[in-house]
């Protein structure tokens, strides 16, 4: 429970503990705080058990990476891992979350990673490191030896939020966000407009929602600040004429015009496919690496392509997202190009395997490469049978056909223009589970999908740490050992296994 609930060592030692157990089992021995600190350890003991088996049977890792700093001011680094298991599930876990003593330099952040790589035995396995864009973490992971993928491969979310953060600094948007801005200020600051807020919101039959504030740090804030106001548009603008509750001189001040109204109205329609994009970046649950590409390129084509009737806001936003967006995620083709791990994950994912999304020479680069990469695996396993599950025949007619699908699956040139040829999938089905029912058909594909497609496209597993470490080490808790941050940070993100 102090675990999962991220609850303090010194809980079953508290008065409210000892009196609700007297009531519950009166001949209850309270644990003291350093017998549970002993049992805690043992059970994250427990679960690095668990994780490094799981780990061990995985055929590549890929790791994100992040840092941050306590409300003590003490600086830690987290590591998380993500691999596709022998059933095609993508699984994650945080494999550790330890102070940094040293200067963040990038020489001491890549013996941190190498160091947390070593205990838990993946040095030899490691796919890719997806960190954000800092130059001082990108050097570090440039510096790791044993690492397959290195080039552009930071974190797609955040890459996403600074070409839009570019897009918004134009004059008349920025007069626009703090106005907004400020308005959302007026009603957090006054109790007694927020609850006019809240009974107009009910008057009008409209959801009793707080306004939400922009936060420079937190992605896609803006946008929700812009579309809560803008839903809220009447009651707010009922509240600030109100001569009882709002003076003429604070109602001057938060005035929007309609023609303000109207952009903000522009930019949450220009903001809403990137946001949504954003969060399906982040998901875990599925193959994330091989939709970064496709997406940007599909938001360019139908939701950002410059129109006659444009206006000016309307107009810069867009052009300057779209070159953004090319120059940051190199989505323009060029005899210089290298094929990067995104665009490998494009094509062995069955939904865009025809890259349309690509130019034609940078289609013919991608499947040279990946045919290489196949040959590359074949070679390797040239002197090893490739077992396929032996199929059991349940009608008649399968047994005396046979099972003739997997005939001369051990050429990677058979395999590799069989794949080619099966039709593309529509983009809501389930990649994964596409390879699920085709491990046996295409072995040495397999091989490869397992190791680019386990590639998270952002780094977001660490950051989600933070939130988890801001509820562990607090103001009351500022003095925790960084051993025991780490120990209630890890049992709590891996709860999944306790």
């Amino acid at each position: 429970m102090i675990a999962i609930n991220q609850m303090p060592l010194s809980f079953c030692s508290s008065s409210g503990f000892k009196q609700f157990m007297s009531i519950v089992e009166p001949n209850y021995i309270i644990c003291k705080e350093g017998a549970i600190k002993q049992r805690l350890k043992g059970l994250k003991s427990s679960v690095e058990v668990l994780i490094k088996k799981e780990l061990n049977d995985a055929r590549s890792v890929s790791c994100t990476s992040d840092c941050w700093s306590s409300i003590a001011q003490e600086s830690y680094i987290t590591v998380t891992a993500h691999f596709i298991d022998d059933q095609w599930c993508p699984k994650s876990y945080t494999l550790t979350t330890h102070k940094l003593d040293d200067r963040h330099t990038a020489s001491n952040l890549s013996n941190q990673l190498e160091i947390t790589f070593n205990k838990w035995e993946i040095d030899q396995k490691i796919m890719a490191v997806v960190t954000d864009n800092a130059k001082n973490v990108l050097n570090a992971v440039n510096l790791l030896d044993n690492i397959t993928e290195k080039d552009d491969l930071t974190c797609a979310a955040h890459t996403l939020q600074l070409a839009v953060n570019n897009g918004l600094k134009y004059d008349k948007i920025d007069i626009l966000i703090q106005l907004c801005s400020k308005i959302v200020c007026h009603f957090k600051h006054s109790n007694l407009a927020s609850q006019y807020l809240k009974d107009k919101q009910d008057q009008l039959g409209l959801p009793t929602e707080s306004l939400i504030q922009s936060c420079k740090t937190r992605w896609n804030s803006i946008y929700m600040m812009l579309d809560r106001l803008y839903k809220n548009r009447c009651p707010i603008s009922n509240v600030l004429a109100d001569r009882s509750l709002t003076t003429a001189a604070m109602a001057h001040k938060f005035e929007v015009t309609e023609h303000q109204w109207t952009d903000v109205e522009t930019l949450i329609k220009l903001l809403k496919p990137l946001q949504i994009m954003t969060t399906v970046f982040c998901g875990e649950k599925y193959c994330s690496i091989s939709m970064v590409r496709p997406l940007i390129n599909a938001v360019i084509e139908k939701h950002l392509k410059n129109n006659v009737s444009d206006d000016e806001i309307t107009e810069h936003f867009k052009t300057t997202v779209i070159r953004e967006l090319s120059d940051r995620f190199k989505l323009l083709w060029c005899p210089s190009s290298v094929v990067s791990a995104r665009q490998i994950a494009s094509f062995l994912d069955p939904r865009f395997k025809d890259l349309e999304h690509e130019t034609v020479d940078a289609r013919e680069e991608i499947r040279t490469r990946v045919k290489n990469l196949i040959k590359e695996i074949a070679e390797i396993n040239c002197d090893v049978q490739i077992e396929t599950p032996v199929t059991k025949h349940h009608g008649a007619l399968e047994f005396l056909f046979g099972d003739e699908v997997n005939c001369n699956t051990a050429d990677y040139d058979i395999q590799y223009q069989h794949y080619l040829a099966e039709p593309q999938l529509k983009f809501d089905f389930d990649a994964l589970e596409w390879w699920k029912t085709r491990a046996s058909k295409y072995p040495l594909i397999v091989a490869l999908a397992t190791k680019y497609l386990g590639i998270p496209a952002t780094s977001v597993s660490s950051e989600r740490c933070f939130s988890t470490a801001g509820n562990i080490v607090t103001a009351k808790r500022s003095c925790l050992a960084p051993e025991t941050v780490n120990m209630l940070i890890f049992l709590h993100q891996n709860k999944q296994l306790l």
